[in-house]
């Protein structure tokens, strides 16, 4: 991260997925900060475990600029079910990207895991994507070369929250932090 240790990086997230990528875009020198949906949330206790600003705005309630402590040069979701506005997508310099626990443009919407194992599917997967006004619609982000998309196999009788639990929530942190280096550099 040498060229770019100055980032702004805003995240909106919930629970391990969002206090995981906090912890990992620490590490990396960036500049962070959490918007959190709720104070006892783990990302929340993430963001005060290593002093990093935060605010807590409930997905319900519209984000206003004076949510950040900065302004961002990139957005990311993780972990949140947070629509983001378009007025905040456009205001962070490089965009906002998201992940999405399936192989999009395939199962969009809160319930992408379970639509997949309705589906039969033994093959699911994750995407980070850059955000837009369509939810779970923009397109799948490149970094390095690469889409930023990848497969996982689906065990037998696994539940959509052990999917989730095993491979889907840590392949997140996985291409979330990639994304986040790789735009980042880029821009640099």
């Amino acid at each position: 991260m040498s060229n770019k240790a100055a980032a702004k990086v805003m995240v909106i997230g919930t629970r391990w997925l969002g206090a995981e990528v906090l912890k990992r875009l620490h590490s990396q020198d960036l500049t962070a900060a959490l918007i959190a949906v709720k104070p006892d949330d783990k990302a929340a206790q993430m963001a005060q475990d290593l002093g990093v600003p935060y605010r807590v705005k409930p997905d319900a309630v519209p984000l206003m600029a004076m949510d950040f402590p900065w302004r961002p040069d990139l957005i990311v979701c993780a972990h949140s079910f947070r629509i983001v506005e378009p007025w905040v997508i456009n205001w962070a310099s490089l965009g906002a990207i998201g992940y999405h626990p399936s192989l999009l443009p395939a199962f969009k919407g809160r319930r992408a895991v379970q639509d997949a194992l309705d589906a039969g599917r033994r093959i699911t997967g994750g995407s980070v994507y850059w955000l837009t006004e369509a939810i779970d619609g923009g397109p799948v982000v490149v970094a390095g070369g690469r889409r930023l998309q990848d497969q996982v196999q689906v065990l037998p009788n696994e539940t959509a929250s052990e999917l989730w639990r095993r491979a889907l929530a840590p392949l997140g942190v996985r291409l979330l932090t990639e994304g986040v280096i790789s735009i980042c550099q880029t821009d640099g």
